[in-house]
Order: C-alpha cells, then structure tokens, then sequence
C-alpha cells in the first residue's frame, strides 16, 4: 500500500501539489476569524471549584478587577498642595475610565468627624491646593495612622500613594485592552502636567492586557527566530538551500491548515497557545529531515530521483507515522489538563503533528519531484565515518556506558524531591515589561500585590449586624494582622470600632465592636446615608447584609506560601469562630497554586495513559513484545531526568512546567521509534547480527536524529527566551528533555538494548 502511495504521489506531483495548495488556502482562509484571549481566567474551567468561589464573591460583592494608578512624588513628600492636588484631580478623572464603578484614593477616602450628636461623613482632602501648613500636618497625621489606608493607598513612611480605580469586565479580554489605553492615557497626561512626580499603572486590567504583549511577542520574535534556528541547522545538515525552502513550504501550510481548523472548531487561543506555531514548526521539521535525509543517501547510492524518494517514503513510513502518532498522543494528553490554554496547546499542535505528517509524505515528495536539484557526492559530507566511529564507540564501551549513565540517571532522578510547587502569577512576566517594573516597586514600597478574599457568612440576613458575629470577624482581622506575611487587611469591623470611637468623642477606649445590634444597625445606616454615590459599602457588605468581605494583602511570598498562609486561616476560622463562619479563601494566587496541583495529578494519570498507548503500539508495530517492552526505558527515563535537573537549577514547577512530561512524551518517543525501527530492520530484513545492527541503526538514522534533535532542542530553547515566565519555563524543560533523551537513546538505552539482545541471542541458541 505504502509503495503504491509513494508512486502515485512521485509519478503525478502537479496535481498532488494544486490539491495541496488549494486545501491550505481553503483552510487558511480561516485564520481571518483569529481571535486572541488575553484573561488570566481562561486558565480555570467553569468546573473548577475554587473559580466558582472567585466568581460567587464577585457577584456578592464588587469586581477585583482594578487599575492601580501609582503616584510617587521625587521628593519622597505625598502630603503637599501639588502632590495631592495631582492625587485629588486624577481620582476624579478615574471615574471616567471605561466600566469604571468605584474609585479610592487618599483624597476622597471617607473621613469621620464628629460635632456633639451630629456625624460628618467627608472625604480627607478637598481642594488641595488651598490647604493651609496646618491643614496639610493633619491630614498626614489622620493618613499615616489610619489601618484602612495604611499599605493599600499610602505608605507608611508617606512617601507614596495610590489610586485604585474598580472596572467591570463582562467579556473579560476585549475590554481590558480599552480600559488599558484609556488608564495609559490618563497617566500619560499627568505625567507631563506633574514632571517633579512620578506616575505608574498596575492592576489586574493592565496586568492581563499584558499578556496580549506576550502574545504579540512570540509571533514577532519567538516564531521568527525558531525559523531561523531551524534554517540554519537544515542548511548544515540536507547542504541545499532548495530542501530548506521545499521544508519551510511544507511547514508554513501544515501551520496555516492548523491553525484554521482550530479556528473552525472553536478553540480558543491564549498567549499558551501562541507557542504552537513554533511547535508544529519543530515536529514538522523532523518529519521532513528523516524523509530528506534517506533521499540524499539514495541518491548518493545511484538512485533516480523517483526511485530514491519512493524508497524514502517506504522506509520512513511507518516511523514517521509512528513518531507523528505518538506525538500526537503526547499533546492529546493535555486534554487531562485541569486548564483550558493547555487543552487548547494540546489539540492546535496534535492537529498540526498529523498535518505535518501528511504534507511530508505526499506534499513533500511531490514538490521534490518538481524543483530542480543535484546532489552529489563533492557537496555533501558523507557523515557514515562519524556514525560508524559512534557506534563503534558505543559497542566497545557499552558496559561501562551503562554504568556510568545508569550512576547519572540515579543522581538526577534523586534530585526530583529537590523541585516545589510554585507559580506566582504576578512575576509571570520579566521586568521587560513595565507592569512588572511597577508591581516590584509597589510591592517593595507601598502594598502586596498577593490578595486573598474571604465572604464570611453571618448565618442569615442582616446578621451581619450581630455583635457576637461582628466580634468573631474582628478577631479574625486581628489575627490575620498579626501574620508576618501580611500587610494589608480590610474589614466591615475595623468600619464600626472606627465609628464607636468617632461617636464617643475619639476616645481610643471606644475603639471596639459595639456589644448591641440596634447601636450597630444605626451606625451602618448613618455612615451609609452620610456616603457619596459609589462609595458604599457594596465592596464589604452583599445586599442581604448576610455576608461580609474581608480582604487580605501579602508580601511577595510566591503561590506555595500563599496556600500555606490561606490553610491557616480557614483553620483558624474552623477552630475559632461559629460554623456560618468557616469561610474559604480566594484569589487569582490561591487559583493558580491550586490548579497547579490538580493539573499534576491530572498529567500523571494522562502520562500513565499516554506511556501504555505508545508501547502497545510499538508492540503492534514492531511485532514484538520484547521491544515494546523495552522501549518504555528511554521513553521514561528523559522526563524523571530533566525534572531531576530542574530540581537542581530552578526548582519550581508552576502550571507550564507540570505539563511539560506529556507534552515531550510523544516528542521523546520519536528518537527510540526511528532507532529500533531501523534496528529491527537490520535485525529482521538484513539478518545482521547486534553489533551490525546497531552500526546499521547509527549509519542510517543516527545523522537525521541528531539532526532533528538540534532543531527541536534549538527550537524549544527560543521557546525558553520568551519573556512571558509559563513559556519560557516550558520551553527551556522542554529543551532539556528532548537533548536529555537522545543522550539517553545513544549511551544508556543502546547499549542496554546491545547487551539484552546479545544476551537474548545466546540464550536462544543455547535453547536450539
């Protein structure tokens, strides 16, 4: 079937050329239709437990999707007629930013006064600047003692202030980008009206618009420079400028047709899924190197052109199809992934793989058919030397090969306790990019940027107004203010002691809960009639008035520490407080530290899954239990290694990472099914014995697996130079998977192979 394939495709290369054009085309066409997710909250399924937490509190309360406009006077001096004018004016200028619904600032923070009975609700500072000295030493005084403003809108030492400007975002990633141009402009603009201050924008919106950056990035830098590893090391290998542009026509539609039919199923693409292009680009180019590779060595051997090429296609077939197959479980895996931008990574490249497989083995040929091109034998390095010296090597040393890799494959498996689960959403960008800049400045100098919110239920409406519940939550915020990590808590509590001392004079003593509901009920009713539009109490309180917010700000402790700190607070709720009380925490942290682990657990029941699949079809293939069965060592082995090694030079695995020994799987898989295919040919075909085997196996594979390897190292290692931290981490374990397993392959699996079936071949002689 396959030698009727290869000559149908040889003998009539124009039409299988137009077909193959015109179905790109077709399918390209599609690519108008691209659309890019830029909201952090793709990486959660609307299953996942801990994101309906995240959603019901922002439904309960207002949205925790915010525009920090940071102000940071040169003089280190925010309490001055310029500073807090500039504060005061771009405060009520925030409110005009797209789906803007609330804004706090130093400057209409609600202050209390009282006059005999009466209670006077007014923001701190007003027309700024006409304050007197004085005006100015008591607002500063009022400021800086002040728990509510105190490491969220101004820093202790009073050297810097905020503005946080709370958006509404239905549709999640389209509106961020014109709430960010809006928020830039405006900070633009006072910029250049206030040159002796500095001003810097952060927040969740322009944090997740950032990621339309990144995505902008892989497809300008990233995918250029894969291209032009990948050329480079085609040029030192197939020695023609035609085969590169023959391989780069062949990869080009197996992207375009990849990425159209995933626009046409409904995929949707993130700054994760942005890395596929370069992916398909590097499983492609194996595919066309082990097909260009044997046609060279036809050719140098006499062959015809068509001749060579239909022996190529016979001898690669199946490998190929194999490598692709398992490549394409490999991705396919993702699918256990507990996050969608990893599901969509999985299904674009798994379609890739197989399309790439496709255009190789009929696209390829024909156009081969079809360009002119000599090879002879002046052009080309003749590489057999280098691989009988190899292999050589490798036979004469195998046992102590063995040994020595066997020593070091230990060592590095031994270093996989050294790894932790660790994935900080705030750094998941470099401080190339401005947003990160200012995160590392605002959490250096005025607030956290790790948030963690509590709904604590009262136990039914208006029980929040309960002074035995208003007690246990106080307790709850003091406790939480006493943690190391923290810098920053907000409570509906802290609002009623302040208006207990307020309403006796400021009298410190009074600096409690109030021990009588009907007195609560009056407070919150006076303070609230007191309170500008937008300004309520919507942000603590749910309407039921059954439910109260508590918000906490961390130092940047990282997600593992997050979780640990969050564990101990549900179980200080647990023991401490009544049972309506045992709230859970939440937070874009908290969710990503959890789906981290949870995707895990998930990748190693689908690696499972994916490791059984693939023997059992190299069992089929090969016809051999024996081999199946041995080619689980080098399918294995690379991922424990690499995250052995990773252990030892980052050790931290965040939601990229935990997918990575999946994803190589079926890549892996590639190197052992070329050389045992070829192995087993020479074993079978040829009746060499082991030692020629393996010379055999070195001599007609081993180039173009060094070769293939290069380039998808080479290309995974671009991957890893991406300044969005989930690629870059999977890009450079990646890359040290895949040149771990060819060594792996080479000096450890071979030699096994060598000494098993020597022995083997004994043992059945003794037997006949």
């Amino acid at each position: 079937m396959t030698e009727n394939w290869s000559r149908w495709v040889t003998s009539h290369p124009r039409i299988v050329v137009v077909i193959s054009i015109l179905a790109a085309l077709l399918v390209g066409s599609q690519l108008r239709h691209f659309q890019n997710n830029n909201d952090p909250r793709i990486f959660f399924t609307e299953s996942n437990p801990d994101f309906k937490l995240f959603r019901e509190i922002e439904d309960r309360f207002t949205s925790m999707e915010v525009v920090l406009f940071v102000i940071h006077p040169k003089d280190g001096n925010v309490f001055s007629r310029e500073v807090l004018e500039a504060t005061e004016a771009l405060t009520a200028d925030a409110w005009a930013l797209p789906n803007s619904t609330r804004v706090d600032s130093l400057t209409n923070y609600q202050h209390t006064q009282v006059d005999n009975d009466d209670l006077y609700v007014a923001p701190l500072v007003e027309n700024a600047a006409l304050l007197s000295d004085e005006a100015l030493a008591d607002i500063r005084e009022i400021a800086i003692n002040e728990s509510s403003l105190v490491g969220r809108l101004i820093s202790d030492k009073g050297h810097v202030t905020a503005i946080v400007a709370t958006v509404t975002m239905t549709e999640g990633s389209r509106e961020a980008p014109l709430i960010t141009a809006a928020a830039k402009e405006l900070n633009a603009k006072y910029a250049k009206r206030y040159p002796d201050i500095d001003f810097m924008l952060t927040g969740t919106v322009v944090f997740s618009q950032a990621t339309q950056e990144a995505t902008d990035q892989t497809m300008t830098t990233t995918l250029p420079l894969a291209i032009l590893a990948m050329v480079i090391c085609l040029l030192v290998i197939l020695r023609s400028a035609m085969f590169i542009v023959v391989v780069l026509l062949a990869i080009v539609m197996s992207i375009a047709m990849a990425v159209g039919i995933s626009v046409m199923l409904g995929i949707e693409f993130s700054p994760v899924v942005g890395m596929a292009p370069a992916m398909i680009l590097t499983l492609a180019v194996a595919d066309c190197v082990h097909l260009l590779s044997t046609y060279r060595q036809q050719r140098l051997e006499g062959l015809e052109k068509e001749e060579a090429m239909r022996e190529s296609v016979r001898i690669n077939f199946q490998p190929v199809w194999l490598t692709s197959l398992t490549t394409a479980i490999g991705f396919g895996i993702l699918n256990f992934s507990e996050s969608q931008p990893f599901q969509a990574l999985g299904n674009v490249v798994l379609i890739g793989v197989l399309l790439a497989f496709l255009f190789s083995v009929v696209f390829l040929p024909a156009v081969v058919m079809l360009v002119p091109h000599k090879i002879s034998a002046q052009r080309q390095l003749n590489y057999d030397p280098w691989m009988l010296s190899l292999s050589n090597f490798v036979l004469r040393h195998a046992r102590r090969l063995i040994f020595g890799t066997g020593v070091i494959v230990v060592a590095l498996i031994a270093c996989l306790p050294a790894n932790q689960i660790n994935d900080v959403f705030n750094e998941y960008f470099d401080d190339s990019f401005e947003v990160r800049r200012v995160n590392d400045f605002v959490m250096r100098e005025l607030t956290g940027m790790h948030r963690i919110d509590y709904s604590i239920d009262s136990g039914g409406v208006n029980m929040t107004m309960e002074p035995r519940y208003l007690a246990q939550l106080d307790a709850f915020s003091g406790w939480l203010m006493d943690q190391p990590e923290v810098v920053f808590v907000s409570s509906y509590a802290d609002v009623i002691k302040r208006l207990n001392r307020d309403l006796h004079g400021g009298n410190e003593s009074w600096y409690r809960v109030p021990d009588q509901r009907e007195l609560i009920s009056q407070y919150t009713l006076l303070y609230e009639l007191s309170l500008p539009q937008g300004l309520g109490l919507e942000n603590q309180l749910d309407m039921s008035r059954q439910h109260a917010r508590v918000i906490v700000m961390l130092k940047n402790i990282g997600s593992r520490p997050v979780l640990d700190f969050n564990e101990r607070a549900e179980r200080w709720l647990e023991e401490n407080t009544q049972a309506s009380m045992h709230a859970r925490g939440t937070g874009m942290d908290i969710l990503f530290g959890r789906v981290t682990m949870r995707n895990i657990k998930s990748m190693l029941a689908g690696a499972l899954l994916g490791l059984v699949s693939v023997s059992v079809l190299l069992v089929i293939a090969l016809r051999s239990w024996w081999y199946g069965f041995l080619s689980l060592l080098p399918n294995l082995l690379p991922a424990l290694m690499a995250f052995g090694l990773w252990g030892l030079v980052n050790g931290e695995i965040g939601l990229a990472v935990s997918v990575v020994a999946c994803m190589t799987l079926g890549i892996v898989v590639d190197d052992t099914v070329h050389l045992l295919s070829k192995y087993v040919r020479a074993r079978r075909e040829l009746g060499l014995n082991v030692e020629d085997a393996v010379r055999y196996a070195f001599r007609t594979v081993g180039v173009a697996l060094i070769a293939t390897s290069v380039v998808l190292v080479a290309n995974f290692m671009v991957i890893g130079t991406s300044h969005f931290y989930p690629n870059a981490s999977m890009g450079s374990l990646a890359a040290i998977t895949l040149a771990l397993a060819l060594l792996a392959d080479f000096f450890f699996f071979v030699p096994v192979l060598a000494k098993l079936d020597a022995w083997r071949d004994g043992r059945l002689a003794r037997r006949g």
